[in-house]
């Protein structure tokens, strides 16, 4: 769970903990607690970010910053963490 929801492998402490409870609901728990975790946020926002190929900069021989594009990566983010639907996080990102 989480290699598939965050992209890094559990603390120690965090595995013992998931192997500790022996509750039916362990692995629903881990889920939610996961899902409703920050890192999850970053990662879902990093995937859309990769698509639209985000960057800071021009990047190849001309590397200079891009002004206001933080906007766009801070419109994203927010729109994960606000849990906005699809289709209203494509109307407000087309409209950029």
């Amino acid at each position: 769970m989480y290699f598939d929801l965050i992209g890094l492998p559990p603390q120690p402490e965090e595995a013992a903990e998931f192997l500790a409870d022996t509750s039916p609901a362990a692995l629903a728990n881990l889920v939610d607690r996961l899902l409703a975790s920050l890192i999850t946020v970053n990662a879902g926002a990093r995937y859309w970010m990769d698509v639209a190929r985000y960057a800071d900069t021009a990047g190849d021989n001309a590397d200079y910053p891009i002004p206001e594009v933080h906007r766009y990566r801070d419109y994203i983010i927010d729109a994960f963490n606000r849990d906005k639907p699809y289709d209203q996080f494509r109307a407000r990102a087309d409209r950029r």
